[in-house]
């Protein structure tokens, strides 16, 4: 909850809100900032887009990226994170996660455990990076929302 606070309190100083857009995560990296009382100071909307038709319809990643790419992938978050932004950009900063949870799904090139996880801040590109975890299907969960809620904090 440390990173969630100092997240919040980052972007109270800025003067931003705050979009998620969640995969592998399903809503928890939301429900963490949620459940910081003056949540709704800075949390805007988010996002659980399970499936790829949801990533599609929702934020507007294209069919062909996640045809290409897979949902697990840098050009997927990146585009997910973007569809978070369209016609804010200006002072809000997005979140997104899509990874293997497991305990079955991963494959030799993406084993479970791998997530990946995009940020966009106001006024700068979008990035994104790779993780790769251990543990259950929590474990992972958590280690994605942790490293979530520190990536913007990392300056």
């Amino acid at each position: 909850m440390k990173n969630a606070q100092t997240l919040m309190l980052y972007l109270q100083k800025n003067n931003w809100k705050l979009r998620c857009v969640e995969s592998c995560t399903a809503g928890g990296l939301t429900a963490t900032i949620g459940a910081l009382a003056g949540a709704s100071a800075v949390l805007d909307r988010s996002w659980v887009t399970y499936s790829n038709q949801a990533k599609h319809e929702e934020v507007h990643v294209p069919l062909e990226t996640l045809e290409t790419f897979g949902a697990v992938s840098q050009e997927v978050v990146l585009a997910m994170v973007e569809g978070a932004v369209q016609q804010c950009e200006s002072n809000t900063l997005a979140l997104a996660v899509s990874g293997i949870a497991g305990p079955s799904g991963g494959t030799k090139d993406k084993p479970v455990g791998t997530v990946w996880v995009a940020l966009k801040k106001p006024s700068q590109a979008a990035i994104a990076q790779c993780f790769h975890f251990q543990g259950s299907r929590a474990d992972i969960q958590q280690q994605a929302i942790s490293q979530a809620l520190a990536m913007p904090l990392q300056e």
